[in-house]
């Protein structure tokens, strides 16, 4: 084989070699003291032939053919192969075992080399070590082609595990499919590469790989992850694949085996001996002998204290620091452990190490000398250190001297000194609680040393607070404490007892001072000093009173004299002996003197002496005992309890019993009282206990009955018992008093007193606490004197209580009654549950007394929830001011009635001064106040019934002679026929003139007003109103049939019977007017809905019917992705191509589908416009020249321009040949130019021809008539070289050569992958400026784009002028996306990180760095451009004109502006344009441009605001409806009011007479009983009595009032009713409030459209709420009707039993005042709808706004345009500008549209609104007729229960 060198290269690669081989040296021991120092770095496989085994070899078993693909040509193609032994140049030459590869060449220079078995492609080689080594690089040369796929791998654990290294195929992602193949990133990835697994070269091809590839950088190459990396014990190459060219099954013929195989000539494994930077030598392994010279070993002798194979860990006892590998400038020796002389062993600790710093880690092992720790510095437990030795000396540590009782651990002592820990060598360590030198005595507050005890002394426990603080606090043998003087237990921790609150106080604890009365004991708890309390008493004394309850005052047990038992004089049971009466008769004296005045004929003094008569025989019936109650007024004093006194005349008394005493002790007995004369009383007392005492209190007391008589003062009002009586409980006891005036011998008849009460007053004296002469008892009875505790019981009222007696009451009474009382308030009379501490009287309602609250006071009634009623009993009418205190009644004087006396007789009026009622005939009864008559009968009414009610006429006044009569309109009232309100005669022309009702008209009302239909002429028949929807002029008599109804002339585009329907082209909801006008387009309906006007549409939706794929509601457009609208047979489809396209959509008329760039025709399967080439790979610009072609249109195949003569090239742009000059001025060559022409063509045949032959050449690598004479010349000189190394340098020499080659191959390599990493970089820029080639041309085509776009604008302007107003409106929204689209497509190519001005940027520096060497190209590729922007700005030029076509868009006209800026030429003015101030002109009316719509969408909605402020009007009438149906509610609810007066009053004439019937009676029998009554008068007196007839038997009445019973069980319903009629009527109120609440909320709201429809549909809502509301109430009022006839049948001739009638009308009169709110709630409601539908035209109004901005932005966009024109200075100025103008368009566009959008909802709502607005109306009219039929309704019920007449 031939090796190209020359003499030259040779000599610098044996250079090259001296310096390599003098870098990789051993360093001396001199480098390892300041760093890291590393062994030789040399060929692994030098000495390890044995070790390095592969798994094919050829020829172990016998000889093996073999073939070389290259010489298959050749005699010399095939060749044997045995390697049964080794190598041997002359007996064994063909022997290719795999220790060839050690070496390149054997001894005589000739190669040698490994080959595996043929045609197996499973092969590996196997490298194993002895020890670790560290790997760097591997070089392998192939005597065949290299490997088509093969791995290598390592392993660190002697082979037990391996790991890949690197990846080698020719195809990576199909041989080893899971690896990367990119290139290397990090330094440990395992990648996989392609570029030495090539078929060529093949032979001598190489494969080198290094571990730490140097185009990574390593920051730590000391690192565990690069030290892992390199470390290895094991090396493997696995082969996986051969190259068989093109024999890819590589079947098992001979023929095929022979070649192909693996055949090695040189394996290169370099590495070192593996020691860390710890040694700068290898040794052998112990048992690896050295083999040969140069033989890397593998066991290293360390430096730096450290040992191992690999110097992998520290000398013994050089453990101090951590065994670290050495680095460059540090050696990370290992020191010497500091043992202080003690040890001779240590350990490495790294917890250690880190405690300290990472200063030290080791730790001493076997301490001597009584030491220990981790340098053996300190003494082993129970010894210290001699302050006098050294830590050093072996006799440093000395035993300790410890109590082992007090001490800890047994008597150990502190080892070392030191005070900042508080350590004294030798001190002893005592137990917690003992102190001492040797721990032998307890500290102070402990006690009792001990070794079992782990503290050592018990504490003293002492509580701190109980102990008397000086010195220790107990005993130090006993423990006792000393303990202050309420204290006491051992421990001081007690306090003693009725004492509690152990605290530091100098006495220790604090008295409990428990109440005596209201704790059970003086005890408390020791921790609260909580008492034992009685029950109900709370608080830690127990003084205070649980809420609820109260404490029972001195006179608690009061007994009322109104409650006990009266009896007379002459009763045994009372005291004593009554006395005799006076012996003067007063009866018998005025008798005789009477009889005289008669016979003596002495009228005057006989009427006075019979006065006196019947004064004393009221004083004789006058009982003994009556009570009187007494009022209390405001502001009065009041000196007496409960209700009043007992009023007890002269020897009668009073019997008490007393059963209810709590406790068995002595009573004081009061009386209280208050004289009614100046004389004084006394009493006899007498009480008695019905059983034997049983109490040891009472029991031994005798007698046990007393006797007293006190004498009553008439200065004094109460009087006490001269000894107390002693009571118990369980037993009863009875009080008899006899009252008697003292110092007389007879009682009088006219002698009375006034006896309050009898109070039991306790000895407080007998109870504990009281008791004894302790200091304390004597304390308390000081102040019950001192503060007059007992004296303020005594009399009433009490006066206010000292707080020490209050305190001293509750204790008395929690020991009487065991705790506390309880309020027992009345539920009903008191105001809480909670009562006063002291008494316990509750907190009473107006006018309820009593402690308990539970009685009326004196002069008021009906005790309940809200208290008593005053009676206010009349002072004229009453006899009293007091009343029935349940009824209430007062006692009324003659000719008096009512409840509180205050009305007249039945048929009066005017109390005081009753008169008669003037009623004309008609009523017996009147108001008793203002006199109006009541239940005026023939057909009268008013205020005397003076005349004629409605539906009757005539004189009804007394005298006149006349009645009234019904009414003739046609028929009576109550006939069926009757259609008047009311009538009156006409005296001129003596007819009777009907005033008719609603829908009727004519003199008699015989006839159905205009609106309305019937047959009123016949009995039974009625006019009812038209049923035409609100769609006819009711005041037009012919809007319909006055006898059927039908709908003659229908109004609002309507039609049909009753103009419920649209009528033909026209559609909406004719039932709320809202008929409309088809808006179908001719050309998208289909044409049998069409006539000469118009198209029919859907007569409710208004959708219309359209052709095939035309949709829109009004056939206006064709359905997505069809075009051509218009045609006969609808739209078809786009059929726009699925790839070169945007969408399937395309324009609606053109069918023009949107092109992506580079396409265009009608569906994109063409090259777009003005290009070229093959639309399915590309399409490319044509760029012909316009002044060298014929056509912008250049050849669709190959792009070739049509050029003009005298023009060539592709583009036409250059000079044709035969012409001359700089194009385009080209003119003809000379005549001269066609012979040299002939020359030129030869000479251009003969390069040709020369080219061909380069090309040949180039191919087969043969130059024709070459000779090998250089190649000889070569091998001659490379012969040369080699006998001069062999004559001159040894086998070191060779060796350093051959690694120098090794390594110089290596970075080859890796110059080589470097260079082609710069050529993909290269090429990587190349691509990118292509791509920015690429962009340019695509702004170039954006541009043209944005041309065809404006182009395509100006045909759909178009056809937006020549479409409806739908139509216009769907384009514009749909062009204003599109715009959208298109503006941010537009901005997607010159912004954002993919854009390419961005990209631009980032490969600019890229660019500047390629510029030089590609300048030529750049600068041509410049001039290309530059003239394509030529172009461009030619293109950006013709745009100002069609800036016209968007001025004619929004303006009408386009800017052709003179120099004043005038535009005389265009009316509409435009861009540009100025009027005659000076401001912008653009558009105007008659103008088509899109400020031309705007203006009118604005007029639309200022009709829209118009016509909704007359709705709002219309609802205020609606309002004013209401507020009629609130004033004939209000009349109802009076007429209501006057009813259930009368029926009031005649509730009181009737009680009135029944009780001056029975006075009456009264009077006869006492006049008949009277013993001055003479004969004759007594016989007058019975005919009177007997002349009084009944109006009816028994019978009759019994049945009379059965009827009653059954009529007002009748009426139930009638209140239900009118509750429901209430809760509608309510209902429609607050509708109209809620309406006008919301009319004054929208004042100051203009809001959108939105708002809008949320009012109407708010009032929607309520217009149906009202609806319903309505329904219901005419259901109730028929409901009601029906119920006041059943009762009006079934009150005739009930007058005498009216009362409860009247009752039932008052509980109407409430139900007519519910009715009342609620028909104002309505009201409320339906003003809330009106306000609600008043927003609509707040809403609209809007607009306004919304139409000026967009006049300011099209005045801005006016301005910008009118710029353009003028300042297109420059090809930017002039795209920044289009762009501008662009942008504001589109903002005008979407401006524009939005108003539009908004006019069109706003319509629509209007119209709904509309709608909604006259259905309201409608039901409000119906609203106002049913509250109008109510009225009606509940006027006659009123009238019928009133005079119960029909």
């Amino acid at each position: 084989m031939g090796i190209g060198l020359t003499m030259t290269g040779y000599l610098g690669i044996f250079l090259l070699a001296l310096v390599v081989g003098a870098q990789d040296l051993p360093s001396g021991p001199q480098g390892c003291t300041e760093g890291s120092c590393y062994p030789a770095t040399g060929n692994l496989l030098i000495g390890r032939a044995v070790n390095l085994t592969a798994t094919s070899t050829c020829g172990l078993q016998g000889a093996e053919h073999y073939c070389i693909v290259s010489h298959l040509q050749g005699a010399d193609k095939c060749f044997v192969c045995d390697s049964q032994r080794p190598h041997d140049h002359h007996w064994h030459r063909h022997s290719h075992r795999v220790e060839n590869v050690i070496y390149l060449k054997d001894t005589n220079g000739e190669f040698t080399w490994w080959q595996s078995v043929n045609g197996e492609e499973s092969v590996s080689l196997r490298l194993n070590l002895e020890a670790e080594f560290h790997f760097t690089h591997l070089i392998m040369k192939f005597k065949t082609f290299r490997p088509a796929a093969m791995m290598i791998e390592r392993s660190a654990d002697f082979g037990r595990s391996w790991k890949p290294y690197r990846y080698f195929s020719y195809n990576c992602t199909k041989m080893f499919p899971g690896v990367p193949v990119h290139a290397l990133r990090h330094i440990d990835d395992v990648i996989c590469e392609e570029r030495y697994s090539d078929i060529e070269p093949s032979t001598l091809g190489e494969v080198i790989y290094k571990v730490l590839d140097p185009a990574i950088d390593v920051k730590d190459p000391y690192s565990l992850q690069i030290q892992e990396l390199l470390r290895i014990t094991n090396l493997r190459i696995n082969f996986t694949k051969l190259h068989t060219l093109g024999d890819n099954l590589l079947d098992r013929r001979t023929d095929v085996l022979h070649k192909y195989y693996y055949a090695l000539y040189e394996l290169v494994v370099r590495g070192s001996c593996f020691c860390y930077g710890h040694a700068s030598e290898c040794a052998p392994v112990p048992g690896i002998a050295t083999r040969e010279s140069g033989m890397i070993h593998g066991r290293c002798v360390c430096k730096h204290n450290t040992e191992g194979l690999n110097c992998e860990r520290c000398r013994d006892f050089h453990n101090d620091l951590p065994w670290r590998p050495a680095e460059s400038d540090e050696p990370h020796t290992c020191r010497e452990c500091n043992c202080n002389g003690h040890s001779s062993q240590c350990h490495f600790d790294m917890a250690v190490y880190l405690a300290t710093g990472n200063a030290s880690g080791g730790v001493c092992e076997e301490c001597l000398h009584n030491t220990m720790g981790r340098n053996c510095e300190m003494c082993k437990p129970f010894y210290f250190q001699d302050p006098a030795r050294d830590i050093r000396d072996p006799s440093a540590c000395v035993p300790c001297d410890c109590d082992p009782v007090g001490s800890l651990e047994r008597g150990v002592c502190d080892s070392h000194t030191d005070l900042d820990s508080g350590m004294i060598a030798g001190q002893c360590r005592c137990k917690q609680n003992v102190k001492g030198a040797r721990c032998d005595y307890c500290k102070e507050g402990f006690f009792g040393l001990s070794q079992n005890d782990p503290l050592g002394c018990q504490a003293c426990n002492c509580d701190p607070r109980g102990i008397i603080m000086m010195g220790s606090p107990c005993d130090q043998i006993s423990g006792d404490c000393s303990c202050k003087r309420y204290v006491t237990g051992r421990y001081c921790n007690q306090c003693l007892p009725e004492f509690w609150g152990l605290s530091n106080d100098i006495s220790g604890c604090r008295s409990c001072d428990c109440d005596f009365g209201g704790a059970y004991s003086s005890r408390c708890m020791m921790d609260n000093g909580q008492c034992d309390c009685r029950p109900h008493l709370i608080g830690r004394q127990c003084v205070d009173v649980q809420p609820g309850y109260f404490c029972a005052p001195l006179d608690f047990y009061s007994y009322e004299a109104e409650d006990a038992v009266g009896h007379s004089p002459d009763d045994s049971t009372l005291p004593g002996r009554a006395r005799p009466q006076a012996q003067t008769d007063c009866v018998q004296h005025l008798n005789n003197q009477l009889r005289r005045h008669r016979r003596h004929r002495r009228i005057a003094a006989a009427q006075q002496q019979r006065a006196a008569l019947r004064r004393i025989r009221q004083l004789q019936q006058t009982p003994d005992v009556k009570a009187v109650h007494r009022e209390r007024a405001p502001g009065q004093m009041v000196t007496w309890t409960g209700p009043g006194f007992a009023r007890v005349k002269d020897g009668a008394g009073l019997v008490f019993t007393i059963d209810n005493i709590p406790y068995a002790m002595e009573f004081d007995i009061m009386i209280r009282y208050e004289p009614e004369s100046t004389e004084d009383w006394e009493a006899i007392v007498s009480i008695t206990s019905l059983q034997l005492p049983t109490s040891s209190r009472c029991g031994n007391l005798l007698p046990t009955e007393q006797l007293y008589t006190v004498v009553l003062s008439h200065h004094r009002r109460y009087v006490q018992m001269p000894r107390p009586f002693c009571f118990e409980p369980s037993n009863q006891y009875v009080v008899a008093i006899r009252f008697q005036r003292h110092g007389v011998s007879h009682r009088h008849l006219t002698a009375f007193i006034l006896i309050d009460s009898l109070v039991l007053i306790p000895k407080y004296t007998e109870l504990p606490g009281f008791q004894g002469n302790e200091p304390v008892a004597e304390h308390r009875r000081e102040d019950m004197v001192r503060y007059m505790c007992l004296d303020s019981f005594m009399a009433t009222p009490m006066p206010a209580l000292a707080e020490m007696c209050t305190k001293l009451i509750c204790s008395i009474s929690a020991m009487l009654h065991d705790g506390a009382l309880p309020c027992l308030c009345d539920p009903q009379g008191s105001l809480s549950a909670e009562c006063y501490r002291v008494g316990g009287q509750c907190h009473c309602k107006p006018n309820v007394i009593g402690r308990r609250c539970d009685q009326c006071a004196p002069g008021t009634y009906g005790f309940g929830p809200y208290g008593c009623t005053a009676c206010d009993c009349h002072s004229h009418g009453s006899l009293s001011h007091q009343c029935d205190p349940v009824t209430g009644q007062c006692p009324c004087r003659q000719g008096a009635t009512g409840r509180q006396c205050a009305n007249c007789q039945s048929g009066q009026w005017g109390f005081p001064n009753c008169q008669h009622c003037q009623c004309n005939g008609h009523a017996e009864l009147c108001d008793p106040r203002t006199g109006t008559c009541s239940e005026c009968r023939d057909y009268t009414s008013g205020h005397t019934c003076d005349r004629c009610m409605n539906g009757f006429y005539g004189n009804p006044m007394l005298g006149s002679g006349e009645h009234c009569r019904p009414c003739p309109c046609p028929g009576h009232p109550g006939s069926g026929h009757f259609h008047g309100d009311s009538c009156h005669a006409d005296h001129n022309s003596n007819q009777i003139v009907c005033r008719c009702r609603q829908g009727y008209e004519g003199p008699r009302c015989d006839r159905c007003a205009p609106g309305y239909y019937g047959d009123p002429e016949r009995p039974g028949g009625e006019c009812r109103s038209c049923e035409c929807h609100g769609n006819i002029d009711p005041q037009d008599p012919e809007s319909c049939d006055p006898r059927t109804g039908q709908c003659l002339k229908c109004l609002h585009n309507t039609d049909g019977p009753s103009c419920s329907q649209c009528k033909l082209g026209y559609f909406g909801n004719a039932l709320t007017q809202d008929c409309r006008r088809c808006t179908c387009v001719t050309a998208g309906t289909v044409q049998a809905f069409c006539d000469v006007e118009l198209c029919h549409c859907d007569p409710r939706t208004g959708a219309c019917p359209c052709r095939d794929n035309v949709v829109g509601r009004n056939c206006d457009e064709c359905a997505n992705n069809h075009w051509n609208f218009g045609t006969e047979w609808g739209c078809e489809p786009c059929g726009c191509h699925s790839q070169h396209s945007n969408g399937p959509h395309c324009n609606m008329f053109s069918g023009q589908c949107q092109c992506q760039p580079g396409f265009g025709g009608r569906v994109c399967s063409e090259c777009e416009q003005f290009h070229w080439g093959n639309p399915q790979v590309q399409c490319h610009e044509c760029s012909c020249h316009p002044f060298g072609s014929e056509t912008p249109q250049c050849d669709r195949a190959t792009g070739a321009c049509e050029c003009k003569e005298g023009a060539s090239g592709r583009r036409c742009d250059e000079c044709a040949r035969g012409f001359t000059g700089f194009f385009p001025k080209c003119v003809s060559c000379h005549p001269c130019f066609n012979q040299w022409d002939d020359v030129v063509c030869r000479l251009q045949e003969e390069l040709d021809l020369i080219n061909a032959t380069v090309r040949r050449i180039l191919q087969s690598g043969v130059a024709p008539g070459a000779s090998d004479e250089r190649i000889r010349a070569l091998e001659r000189k490379l012969a040369l070289i080699k006998d001069l190394i062999q004559g001159s340098g040894g086998e070191r020499l060779f060796n350093l050569i051959s690694q120098s080659t090794d390594d110089l191959r290596a970075e080859i390599a890796l110059t080589d992958g470097r260079l082609m990493g710069i050529a993909l970089e290269i090429n990587g820029t190349a691509g990118r400026d292509g791509e920015l080639r690429g962009n340019l041309t695509q702004l170039e085509q954006q541009l043209g784009d944005l041309n065809a776009t404006l182009a395509q604008r100006r045909r759909e302007l178009e056809n937006y002028l020549s479409a409806g107003f739908q139509e216009q409106f769907d384009n514009v929204l749909k062009y204003y996306r599109e715009s959208q689209e298109a503006g941010r497509r537009c901005n997607a190519s010159v912004t954002g990180p993919d854009s390419p001005v961005e990209q631009s940027r980032k490969t600019r520096k890229r660019t500047e760095d390629l510029i030089a060497s590609r300048k030529d190209e750049f600068l041509r590729t410049m001039a290309a451009q530059k003239k394509s922007l030529m172009e461009l700005r030619s293109k950006v030029n013709d745009l100002g004109k069609k800036v016209d076509h968007v001025s004619d868009k929004v303006c009408g006209g386009h800017a052709n502006a003179s120099a004043n800026g005038s535009c005389p030429n265009s009316l509409c003015g435009g861009a540009g344009c100025l009027d005659d101030g000076g401001q912008t002109l653009c558009g105007g009316e008659g103008c088509d441009g899109g400020r031309g719509a705007a203006a009118g969408a604005l007029k639309l909605a200022a009709e829209a605001a118009g016509n909704i402020t007359s709705t709002s009007e219309e609802l205020q009438r609606v309002a004013k409806k209401l507020q009629d149906i609130e004033m004939l509610t209000q009349d109802v609810r009076t007429q209501a009011m006057g009813t259930l007066e009368k029926a009031q009053k005649k509730k009181d004439d009737f009680e009135k007479s029944n009780k001056d019937l029975k006075d009456f009676i009264q009077k006869i029998r006492d006049f008949l009983t009277e013993e001055g009554a003479d004969p004759e008068s007594i016989e007058k007196v019975a005919q009177q009595v007997l002349a009084i007839s009944l109006p009816v038997n028994n019978s009759m009445l019994a049945l009379l009032v059965k009827e009653i019973r059954t009529s007002i069980a009748n009426l139930s319903d009638v209140e239900n009713i009118f509750n429901s009629s209430s809760a509608h009527l309510r209902t429609a109120k607050q509708l109209l409030v809620d309406a006008q609440n919301a009319k004054k909320w929208a004042e100051g709201v203009k809001d959108t459209a939105n708002q809008t429809k949320q009012a109407l549909d708010a009032a929607q809502k309520a217009i149906t709420m009202a609806e319903k509301t309505m329904t219901e109430a005419r259901k109730s009022i028929n409901s009601t009707q029906h119920a006041t006839s059943l009762v009006e049948n079934k009150l005739v001739g009930m007058e005498s039993k009216q009362m409860d009638a009247m009752m039932r009308l008052a509980n109407l009169s409430k139900g007519i005042e519910s009715l009342r709110n609620k028909t104002e709630q309505n009201r409320e409601m339906a003003q809330e709808a009106k306000a609600k539908s008043d927003n609509a035209t707040k809403a609209a109004m809007g607009l306004d706004q919304g139409l000026a901005d967009t006049e300011a932005k099209f005045k801005e966009l006016q301005g910008k345009v009118a710029g353009l024109g003028t300042g297109a200075q420059d090809l930017g100025q002039v795209g920044k500008r289009a762009k501008e103008i662009k942008k504001q368009a589109e903002d005008l566009l979407t401006k524009a549209t939005k108003g539009m959008e908004m006019l069109h909802k706003l319509e629509k709502k209007f119209r709904q609104n509309e709608r909604k607005m006259n259905d309201q109306r409608q039901q409000l009219a119906e609203l106002e007729q049913n509250v109008t039929s109510v009225r009606d309704s509940l006027r006659e019920s009123a009238k019928a229960y009133s005079n119960c007449v029909n």
